[in-house]
């Protein structure tokens, strides 16, 4: 039975963990590599934190695939007779809940809004994830590819 609850939650976990991308000034995607983009100068004039929000999975598919799995998981090894339904169905719920739990705290990241004035004497607004740490004053490139704008040193 203790097996049966860790692996349900486990299960749920990890399809909730799945496709959350916060877009990282250190990682390029696919479709930029081999691209040209642009780069500018910058002096960074202010920074404040930030909490990035990810999309959320609207269409409940993982919810309801967790809890279809949990279900059956449920349904197969707890209780005999009609007492395996009323599991299946406990089971059902309670993976699809804590799927949809983990998956709102995981759509959290902390980030930064930076403002830099650029070398053409442009102020420029990027927010993005903390990965790299700022300060006003610091000399930054500001690197624009088909992912967006980001800020690095």
């Amino acid at each position: 039975m203790f097996k049966i609850i860790v692996s349900l939650v486990l299960a749920s976990t990890l399809s909730a963990c799945a496709g959350i991308d916060f877009g990282s000034p250190n990682t390029y995607q696919r479709y930029d590599v081999q691209h040209a983009g642009s780069l500018e100068q910058g002096t960074v004039l202010r920074t404040r934190a930030i909490t990035i929000e990810a999309s959320q999975d609207n269409s409940g598919l993982t919810s309801l695939i967790s809890a279809g799995v949990g279900a059956f998981l449920g349904s197969r090894t707890i209780g005999n007779g009609t007492g395996r339904y009323i599991a299946g169905a406990l089971s059902g719920a309670a993976s699809g809940f804590i799927t949809q739990k983990v998956s709102q705290v995981l759509s959290h990241h902390a980030g930064l809004e930076i403002i830099v004035h650029t070398s053409t004497g442009r102020d420029v607004v990027v927010a993005q994830p903390d990965d790299q740490q700022f300060a006003p004053g610091d000399h930054v490139l500001l690197i624009s590819t088909n992912s967006g704008l980001r800020v690095t040193h």
